[in-house]
């Protein structure tokens, strides 16, 4: 009796031992979820968001973030705590529309959907028509567009938009498209496939799948830019200043002289979408990866994400926020604070909605911008030693704003542009060659 006893003692305190065990690595598990969470970079913010499949697209508009994707367009007015579909006139041969690029001039926004061509929006999203005039359709009918569209810019009165038919070029606000081709290669007898635009002042420059060309003749021409990164697609551009950002499939390439030469700076992972603020990168394509110094060095930033294996299909920064869409999962966002990305003073006077062009400059340059309201403009140049060299004040429009600048009387040197407009002031740097 003793004996059985004593077995049951020794049993009991092996149970109690399991039991401390188990409840031990409890704790451990829920405190290091605890701590994942709490540190976590990114957070879902789908609020409204009606189909997850993909995201394909962002666009801004002061605080305003606009996402476009699988079923539509969406709007956000606070940093995508909820999402506000935008899809009144919309049409689809689909069951649901697929939006693949946005952009905004003013009060006009432009829509490129992959089957249903382009649409137009004089209200800010509130009322979409169709503007496909000109696009090719089958021959069956006139409402099916099978050239997606991938990319919108507006470059003075003329629109780009670059599709899996090549570039086309309308002038009168989207009535009427023209091709706009020569000089890109073609994959075959239908295919010129044209991904990514961004403009330098009145060059443009296009990603495709043979890598980045340019033009300074409105589209007329096309001259391919491929030095260091030859026969690439091209996915995602982005400028700052007179850096050029090249995404690939094979990493992240640098221009710094306008697309003649490239350099690789970020290897070993896809990119698809970039986006930039002050000296920080964002890229994305199978993860998130930040550099904080134009990419000289990178630090991953996945925590809180689905998956490191998801694509990361699209990306923008608006305010303190960073936005991506992620395949099949919608849309995360994330504070800058938390990547580590820092705003200072100067940062935040910059703006890339503030265009200086051409950069560098000799007898005169222009200053491109969107107000809010009816107000006047200050610019003021300053010499590298802080002179003040050149003030002008000129009233400007609710809308976008063209402004003409003599410099013709300023000698070869460095510049800095401050630009107040209403409670907006920006600086840019400028370049004056003679």
């Amino acid at each position: 009796m003793k004996k059985n006893y004593s077995k049951i003692l020794m049993k009991n305190s092996f149970n109690n031992l399991i039991y401390k065990f188990i409840k031990i690595f409890i704790v451990i598990l829920f405190y290091f979820i605890n701590i994942s969470f709490v540190n976590a970079q990114w957070e879902e913010c789908n609020n409204g968001i009606t189909n997850l499949d993909a995201v394909k697209c962002f666009m801004k508009d002061s605080t305003i973030t606009y996402a476009g994707g699988v079923g539509g367009i969406w709007m956000t007015t606070n940093n995508g705590a909820n999402w506000t579909a935008k899809n009144k006139g919309l049409i689809s041969i689909l069951d649901a529309i697929i939006i693949h690029t946005l952009a905004i001039d003013g009060n006009n926004i432009f829509a490129g959907s992959a089957f249903d061509g382009i649409f137009y929006s004089p209200d800010k999203g509130e009322n979409w028509v169709r503007k496909s005039n000109g696009l090719p359709y089958l021959a069956d009918g006139d409402t099916i567009f099978p050239k997606g569209i991938y990319s919108i810019i507006k470059v003075g009165n003329n629109i780009f938009i670059g599709t899996r038919d090549g570039m086309y070029v309308s002038s009168d606000n989207g009535d009427n498209w023209i091709p706009k081709n020569n000089g890109l290669p073609q994959l075959d007898t239908n295919k010129r496939v044209v991904i990514s635009i961004i403009n330098i002042g009145n060059n443009i420059l296009i990603g495709t799948e043979f890598g980045v060309f340019i033009s300074s003749d409105n589209g007329d021409n096309w001259i391919p830019k491929n030095k260091g990164m030859e026969n690439m697609e091209v996915p995602s551009l982005a400028v700052k200043s007179n850096y050029i950002y090249a995404g690939t499939a094979w990493g992240l390439f640098l221009s710094t002289d306008n697309g003649d030469n490239w350099k690789k700076i970020k290897d070993s992972i896809q990119v698809g979408n970039i986006a930039i603020k002050g000296n920080n990168i964002v890229a994305g394509g199978d993860g998130i990866h930040l550099s904080t110094d134009n990419g000289n060095t990178w630090t991953a930033k996945n925590s809180g994400l689905p998956s490191f294996g998801l694509g990361f299909i699209s990306m923008i920064i608006n305010g303190d926020y960073v936005f991506t869409g992620v395949d099949n999962y919608g849309i995360y966002r994330a504070k800058l604070s938390d990547l580590g990305i820092i705003a200072d003073v100067k940062d935040q006077e910059q703006n890339s909605e503030y265009t200086i062009y051409p950069n560098p400059a000799n007898n005169i340059f222009k200053l491109k911008f969107n107000s809010d309201v009816e107000t006047q403009v200050q610019l003021t140049l300053y010499d590298y030693l802080g002179n003040e060299v050149l003030s002008l004040s000129e009233p400007c429009i609710a809308g976008t704003n063209e402004k003409t600048v003599d410099c013709s009387r300023l000698s070869t040197g460095y510049y800095l542009v401050k630009v107040r407009c209403g409670a907006s002031v920006q600086t840019q740097s400028l370049v004056i060659i003679k």
